[in-house]
């Protein structure tokens, strides 16, 4: 394995979701020796879709001139993704499911990351995790991501995952699950 992708899709900057992607990446750098990269979506400028379906006769989103396609080009570099993402009202954040949507131009071929493997972060207050898994594993699944592990992590308050020793315990497993 050669690199590592963490993307946070938490608008809350150091918040937990930031906190535990960040310490997934650590472990799976000490442990593979990859490269990681940490990229937070709300630090990127990615227009919303606008729904005119030209991407399906392009093969491509057409707006241009934003982030997207450079956020891509981390995934694409890859070898491992690890998604983090907190519960907004049963799924990703705004930022986070912009950048979902905008990769429909890519649905055509539906193996842009195929052999590419996952991991997927939840952090929420006390519901909503399976309807959000849904979202982040099937946006996975169908582009081909393998999706080896999973950790769901309960904390609502900026930084309250410092002081559970449960919530890094879950990424350790995670971390485990993958290398």
């Amino acid at each position: 394995m050669s690199a590592i992708l963490g993307v946070s899709g938490s608008p809350r900057r150091e918040g937990n979701t930031d906190l535990l992607v960040r310490e997934a990446l650590r472990l799976l750098g000490e442990r593979t020796g990859a490269s990681t990269e940490f990229v937070r979506v709300d630090d990127l400028r990615i227009e919303r879709c606008r729904g005119c379906r030209a991407c399906m006769r392009l093969g491509r989103c057409a707006i241009q001139g934003d982030d997207f396609e450079a956020l891509m080009a981390r995934f694409f570099r890859a070898d491992l993704f690890v998604l983090g993402a907190p519960i907004y009202w049963l799924g990703p954040p705004g930022g986070m499911k912009d950048f979902i949507d905008r990769t429909h131009g890519y649905y055509r071929d539906h193996s842009i990351l195929r052999g590419k493997r996952a991991a997927v972060i939840t952090v929420g207050a006390d519901s909503g995790f399976e309807p959000h898994e849904a979202v982040m594993e099937s946006w996975l699944r169908v582009y081909g991501a393998q999706i080896c592990g999973k950790a769901r992590v309960f904390a609502r308050e900026k930084g309250e995952v410092l002081r559970q020793a449960e919530a890094f315990e879950s990424v350790r497993r995670l971390v485990d699950e993958l290398c």
